[in-house]
Order: C-alpha cells, then structure tokens, then sequence
C-alpha cells in the first residue's frame, strides 16, 4: 500500500491505475450505525493510511451469497476510480452467477483465494499439506486460474501500448502469460513478497510448471533476497530443464531478468505517525506502567510461521542463565493475524502451546505485581502498537519463515531517539538487509538467549553506531527507493 500510495502521488513521474480485487463483500446491517463502524486499525496497517473497514463476520461473507445490482457496481466503481489511488475493480464471480439484468452473484467468494493461501502460501512457507480429496484441489486450481483470467481480462480492456504491468505477488502468477498471450509485446515486472521455497519443496506442487511459466512470461522478476533469487532459478533449471542462473532465466521464448529489490517502507510517514500527540500520550502511560524494567517488544502472527513459541524458550532460557535480570525485564509480544490459514486445528494447538510457555514463565518469575510475559493478542489501535515500538529497548524477531519484516524497519524508525537494538530471525527475508542487527537463529534457545543479554547490556556507543547503520539504511531504502529501482531496471531490461 506505501508503494501505491508513492506511485499515486505527485511525487512519482508515473501515470499509475490499480486494478484489484474488491475482496470479500458482506451484507451491511440495516442499523446503518452498525453497519459503518469501523473497527480499530490492525497493527499490520501501522504505516498504512486509516481505512473504514466494516465490522462483518467472515463466517457471513464465506457462507452467504451476495446479490449485486448494476447501480451498486457502478457506484463502487466510480468511488474507487475517483479515490486517491485511481482504482478499478475486478469482480470475481463464477459460470452462470451473472444473472438477468446484469445482476452479479457473489457466491462463497473466499474460494477466490483458496488456491493461493492453502496451496501457494503454505508451501512457499515451508509447510505442506496432508493430501486432500483432488477433486477439492481441481476446484480450487479451477477458482485460481479463472480469478488469473478475471485480471487478465480487466488489465485488457484499460491497457494501452507502453503500458507497464506490475504483477504482485502469488495471487497472480499465472497473469504475466496471460496478459503476454494477448498483448506479445506487453511490459510485465512481476515481484513476489513472500518468500520463495527450495526446488525441492516447490516440486512437490502439484502445478509447479504452470506456475513456473506463467511467472515466466514477465520481463522482469522481483524478490525480496538473492537465495529467494537463486530458489527460483534452480527451480526453473531443475523443473522445467531452462538454463539459470541468479540473474536471469533463458525459457524458449525469451530471457526473463531476476531482480533483488528489498521493499522500503514509508518512513516519513511513519515518523509523522508515530511522533504525534496521541502516541506520545501512550508512550508517557506505558513508560509510567513499566517505570524501572527494560523492554523487550515483538510482533508476530499467530501461527507457527512467526515462532513465538521459540521466542518463549529463548527467553525463559535468558531468564535462567542471567538471574540478575528476573526481576527488571518484561516482554511484550504482539499477536499479529495468521499467515497461512489453519489446517487441522494447527493454529489452535499452536496457541495452546504459547499460551502454556507464557503462563509456566510468570508462574516461575512473576509475581502479584509483576508479569514478565505479557502477550496480547487483541487488535491494537496504530497509536498503542507504535507507542510500543517506540517504548521498546530490545525488538526481538524469532520468526521461522517470513518474506520480510515490516516491524523490524518500522521498529528502527520509531527508535531515532533511544537507538534500541534489533535481534531478528536469520530466516526473516529482511535480516539478510540489515547487516547491522544482531542475527539469531530461533531454534538455538541459548544462542538467542546469549544474545538478548548482549542486546540489553550494548553500551550507549555501540548503540547509536549500530542504530546509524540501520536508520541510514531504512531511510535510503524507503518506498520511493523499492519501487523507483524495479522499475528502472525494468526500463533497462527493455
């Protein structure tokens, strides 16, 4: 969202047009005060701008068939496309659900994203499923082609020559072929945000070559590290027998450029955000709540991906080895929303186990007025969840495997006046561009423990070096920066 936000303004030399997806519509209640309140913003929307989102249950909008008339569409459409960031939908609807008149029926539209999130998303993650029924894989293989087509189709009818074609992450991996089998000449950068999986786990998707080349008819590939980079084209190499390397792909038809392109976020935006009355509010509150203990702050998904549950050990483990602190540290940890959806009931056994890991920590070291471990996983208002970033002395990532880490750049910008040090997974995509944190791997209970100890115990000199490097890094390579050079080595390419 920073970067369409940059590319929208006057800022950018680029005449720029979303086309996306609508989402999930629900049925507004007829109490028209219930139905526009919006909820509290999501801590994954901390650098975003504030957005009305309807308080509607996803159990509603997955189970009840929505019913759309042509003036509903058409006033959508003309909100969106008047918006700041110029916007068209896509609406996704399946064989037969567009009925006389022109009425559209949206029926069970999180089917749209199945294919994506269970198949895609798990595996690009490291985690595969147990096999299912395959006629419930081909309906879900069927739903992500023909959502593919939708976007193909709608990018066709507002295309003109020269246009360049920005491709985001796994939802669209088939489009690039699409839009390429249509316009031969096309302009397609495509970049995938997540992390992209070892050739070995990717053949084990079933439709590992239509992905493949369907990504593979852009002219540009974007990924967020190099061994994503080289992940990818082993893939191509192993998989589909193409010539690769980490720099480019040589398929039958064409050489298709590999690109790192770390993503930036909007600091200057995140600055203002996070210094202002309301923040500073609660960061006096929090600062008076925690008066005399040292910080340690996180912030990841309920689910086994964010590794919380290793976080837990390592610091029970810190807890252990270095007594002196028992009683003058407290760890705050925010529950962000899950990654990959659940399968089995995995979540549930999951938060079980993190729940029990907190609850034996401050039955050990708490005490009536002093809980060691504090999780929360409600939504947090923007205002509390940068106080917190802001209050941190330590920003500890554990995470198992993740694309990037918008916290860990967002918690070294809140942190320009207190230079706090961030200890972040090896396995996050963002640690590999931060080569001033301090790297851990999550797994090693007591090699993460050594090093919150030395977190916590860096000199005030060291400090500000080691939070210079970072800050420099996180602000030369802001938004602007991501986005700017994708699109210049693109420029290039052609």
């Amino acid at each position: 969202m920073d970067a369409l936000y940059y590319l929208s303004s006057e800022a950018s030399p680029w005449n720029h047009t979303v086309i996306g997806w609508t989402g999930e519509i629900g049925r507004v209640s007829d109490d028209a005060s219930l139905a526009l309140t919006p909820r509290r913003a999501s801590i994954s929307a901390a650098t975003l701008p504030s957005w009305k989102e309807f308080a509607l249950k996803e159990a509603e909008m997955i189970a009840e068939d929505i019913s759309l008339t042509n003036s509903s569409r058409e006033k959508l459409e003309e909100l969106l496309y008047n918006d700041y960031i110029t916007t068209i939908p896509v609406w996704l609807a399946g064989e037969g659900e567009t009925v006389q008149g022109g009425r559209i029926v949206l029926h069970q539209q999180s089917r749209w994203r199945r294919y994506a999130e269970h198949d895609i998303c798990a595996l690009f993650h490291y985690k595969q499923h147990p096999p299912t029924d395959g006629r419930k894989a081909d309906a879900r293989w069927k739903d992500y082609y023909r959502m593919n087509e939708a976007f193909a189709d709608k990018v066709s009818q507002v295309y003109k020559a020269g246009d360049v074609i920005m491709v985001h992450d796994y939802y669209l991996m088939l489009l690039p072929e699409m839009l390429r089998q249509r316009h031969p000449n096309i302009h397609i950068l495509f970049f995938l945000e997540s992390p992209f999986p070892s050739s070995e786990l990717m053949r084990c998707l079933h439709r590992r070559e239509e992905l493949l080349r369907g990504v593979l008819e852009a002219d540009l590939i974007c990924f967020q590290t190099f061994h994503y980079a080289q992940h990818f084209a082993s893939s191509c190499s192993r998989i589909l027998g193409y010539l690769a390397n980490n720099e480019w792909v040589e398929s039958p038809r064409r050489r298709v450029g590999i690109g790192l392109f770390p993503a930036g976020i909007n600091v200057s935006n995140l600055l203002s955000r996070a210094f202002n009355d309301a923040v500073e509010e609660k960061v006096t509150q929090l600062a008076k709540l925690h008066k005399g203990y040292k910080i340690i702050v996180g912030c990841e998904p309920l689910d086994r991906l964010g590794g919380v549950d290793k976080k837990l050990q390592a610091f029970q483990c810190f807890l252990e080895r270095y007594p002196e602190w028992r009683d003058n540290v407290v760890l705050i940890q925010i529950m962000g929303p899950v990654t990959i959806e659940d399968d089995g009931g995995d979540n549930t056994t999951y938060t079980r186990k993190v729940n029990e890991l907190a609850g034996t920590i401050n039955r050990t070291y708490g005490s009536l007025g002093f809980t060691p471990v504090q999780i929360h996983s409600q939504q947090l208002s923007q205002d509390e969840y940068l106080a917190v970033l802001r209050l941190g002395d330590v920003a500890l990532n554990t995470c198992v495997r993740e694309g990037l880490s918008t916290t860990s750049m967002e918690y070294v910008a809140c942190q320009r006046n207190r230079e706090g040090v961030l200890v972040i997974s090896e396995f996050s995509g963002t640690a590999s561009n931060m080569p001033d944190a301090i790297k851990v791997n999550p797994w090693d209970s007591t090699q993460v423990a050594d090093q919150i100890y030395n977190a916590l115990t860096m000199g005030r000199t060291q400090r500000k070096r080691v939070h210079k490097v970072l800050y420099d890094y996180i602000t030369s390579g802001n938004v602007e920066h991501y986005v700017s050079s994708m699109l210049q080595s693109l420029v290039q390419i052609l």
